[in-house]
């Protein structure tokens, strides 16, 4: 060693150069063991010192490799794009055929849905908007048959005025209308591309606390959809908030809006609890159907089908029918409907193992599907012969009967529609449809009969139970007035506005329920009573309106008057954020005023209200009798229609002047819209 290392601490002297080539541990001393042990000579060479620098890491220097893999993306693509424009441009050798075409991104216009722009397409039979042409007939023979009033008898005040009936009647298409100061949403994220960690989500430990209720206390969302258990959303929340693995679409909308239901479940003793209030609860949840909503525009059309996406599917086509959507609502449902049929869902052999919630899912889809189907009047997916799914039948319980019910109201609306509503069905005698009738009536009653037979005192009830229960209800009454629809009117020369007594006391009946719960529900709940129509409204057609209307038009019915001014008024709170209840209240509201005149009109008239009355005195029929009793045995043929109508030459005039401007020759939806194709004589 050299002699400057004799001055060196020994643990900071360097190793000999024989010890470093032999790679062996050096004492340090001189001479080190080593070399004194293979008597050889102990050198140590200087080397130069090395100035070691400090690297200091921090996270600019991870955003700075960030920013630089997204640039090399960035120009990775412009490469690919510019590659392509080479291959193909004008002065390229390849014919046309050669290669494929692409349209530059700016030109592809995505049809994003937007909830406010929603078109609502082809109306079948069932609909609210269908028939256009028979309703259009029925008033140019209303009108021919006006012709038989003396105008001169009648006083100038009791004639409606003709610019008051075109005023009501225009605008009335129930078709596309939107809520007024409400502009249409944009997309909150660009179509196909959600990141779900830009998007905000309720605080964890708020969420913990409303799981941690679900799991003590049975709430209404597991009721409502029991495709879910509750220990399998709970492990759902847990894989979105600490996701250790990407999630699904499918996930994260299961997710979103089952939260959103259980936090809007959430009443003011339980959020006491949980140490925060409704209003806070309430304002996480719109974040939650925000979500919803972003997800709904991500979604695609060629997705692999699963049970995941399945419920998923399902999932939002209820949310959106409880939200007022029910266009939107019914391409997700039936969306979901041809998943379970790619998936075999429809053909399952029993209810074993995996089976059992297959089944479930299959069910729960296919209610839903069925219903509104028939009110947006489109052809099911779901075809109920094809079907060999078992239904589960071993609970008799009060919750069960409910569940059961509804099941067996959707399978008996697949076989209306199929039955009288199809194409098939016109080609049908009367005689033949009239047998129809008569079965589903009697199928209907019994169903009806079974839920109002629910004993509530029954231990296994509960009152998150009831809203399922007084759906089933109404929908039974509305699906037994269009039955009876069918029909033809009691008496031989009724009213052309008139129907058959048992469908107008289905009508009644199912009016008079509609607003006994209404009224309840506004007093108690007003934000459940909104849902509950919705539901009613997307699953059942709402013809009792209409007969009703008119018979309360052919019979001057003051009582019927009363009972459509109360509809009016349990809709008009639900219509300023639902446009489903809004399409319904504007039509029906215009409906009834026009009935009211018409009434009014009628009853100042007494000249001609004494002529009717001798009319029928001569010919021994009891006018706008209403006894629920058919007054006629055979009803498969009709006498010729001989009758007056209580408007004028004139006033009948501008009405149809007005429709045809409105209108034309061939665009009857506005006229469908207002006077719904449920009257009499029509044929359908």
């Amino acid at each position: 060693m050299s002699e400057t290392d004799y001055n060196t601490p020994l643990e900071r002297r360097p190793a000999c150069d024989n010890c470093k080539a032999r790679k062996t541990k050096c004492d340090r001393r001189s001479p080190c063991a080593s070399c004194v042990t293979l008597n050889v000579a102990c050198r140590t060479t200087p080397r130069a010192s090395e100035k070691r620098q400090r690297v200091l890491l921090s996270s600019k220097y991870d955003e700075a490799v960030q920013d630089v893999r997204r640039q090399l993306v960035d120009v990775k693509e412009m490469l690919h794009k510019l590659m392509l424009n080479k291959e193909h441009t004008p002065c390229s050798t390849e014919t046309p055929s050669d290669y494929a075409r692409h349209t530059p991104p700016p030109i592809i216009d995505e049809q994003v849905p937007s909830l406010a722009s929603v078109r609502e397409g082809f109306s079948g039979d069932p609909s609210f908007q269908s028939h256009a042409y028979r309703v259009k007939n029925a008033l140019e023979a209303a009108l021919t048959a006006s012709e038989l009033i003396n105008i001169e008898a009648l006083d100038a005040p009791a004639t409606l005025s003709p610019r008051g009936v075109a005023e009501l009647l225009h605008g009335a298409d129930t078709a596309d209308i939107s809520i007024p100061g409400r502009a249409a949403p944009a997309p909150p994220h660009p179509p196909h591309d959600l990141d779900f960690g830009t998007l905000p989500l309720p605080p964890v430990d708020l969420v913990l606390k409303i799981l941690r209720l679900a799991k003590t206390k049975k709430q209404q969302f597991f009721v409502d959809v029991p495709t879910f258990e509750e220990d399998e959303f709970v492990d759902m929340c847990r894989g979105v908030y600490f996701a250790t693995e990407p999630i699904s679409l499918w996930t994260w909308i299961n997710v979103n809006v089952g939260l959103y239901y259980l936090f809007y479940g959430v009443n003011d003793v339980e959020s006491r609890r949980m140490g925060t209030t409704v209003e806070a609860v309430r304002s996480h949840s719109k974040l939650l159907k925000a979500n919803a909503e972003a997800s709904m525009q991500s979604l695609r059309l060629c997705s692999e089908p699963s049970i995941e996406s399945c419920r998923a599917l399902a999932l939002l086509g209820t949310f959106y029918v409880k939200e007022g959507h029910s266009t939107i609502a019914w391409r997700l449902i039936s969306a979901a409907a041809r998943a379970c049929l790619d998936l075999g869902f429809h053909r399952l052999p029993d209810l074993e193992g995996s089976n059992f919630q297959k089944c479930s899912v299959f069910w729960h889809i296919y209610s839903w599907e069925k219903g509104l189907a028939m009110t947006c009047g489109r052809t099911p997916v779901f075809h109920h012969y094809d079907v060999s799914t078992p239904i589960r039948r071993d609970r008799f319980d009060a919750p069960a009967r409910v569940y059961s019910a509804f099941l067996s109201f959707a399978i008996i609306t697949g076989e209306i529609q199929q039955t009288l509503f199809s194409a098939a069905a016109r080609h049908a005698s009367q005689q033949v449809r009239i047998q129809h009738v008569t079965g589903f009536a009697a199928r209907l009653k019994t169903i009806q009969e079974s839920v109002r037979s629910v004993n509530q005192d029954d231990p296994t009830w509960d009152e998150m139970y009831d809203s399922a229960a007084v759906i089933v209800d109404i929908m039974m009454y509305s699906l037994l007035t269009i039955v009876y629809r069918i029909l033809p009117p009691s008496a031989a020369q009724a009213h052309p506005l008139q129907c058959s007594d048992e469908c107008v006391i289905a009508a009644r009946g199912t009016l008079s329920r509609l607003v006994e719960v209404g009224e309840k529900l506004l007093r108690e709940n007003p934000a459940s009573w909104c849902r509950v129509l919705n539901i009613i409204l997307s699953l059942a057609p709402f013809v009792p309106f209409i007969v009703l209307a008119g018979n309360a038009i052919a019979t001057s019915s003051g009582d019927d008057l009363a009972l459509l001014s109360s509809v009016v008024s349990i809709l008009a709170p639900p219509a300023a954020n639902s446009p489903t209840a809004r399409k319904m209240h504007d039509a029906c509201e215009r409906f009834g005023r026009i009935a009211s005149l018409i009434v009014s009109s009628t009853n100042e008239g007494s000249l001609n209200q004494k002529g009717y009355q001798e009319q029928d005195s001569a010919n021994d029929i009891a006018f706008g009798n209403t006894s629920g009793q058919p007054a006629i045995s055979n009803r498969t043929h009709q006498s010729p229609i001989d009758y007056g109508f209580p408007m004028a030459q004139q006033d009948w005039d501008s009405v149809m002047i007005g429709f045809e401007s409105e209108l034309g020759d061939y665009d009857s939806r506005a006229l469908t819209n207002i006077i719904e194709p449920y009257i009499a004589n029509t044929g359908w």
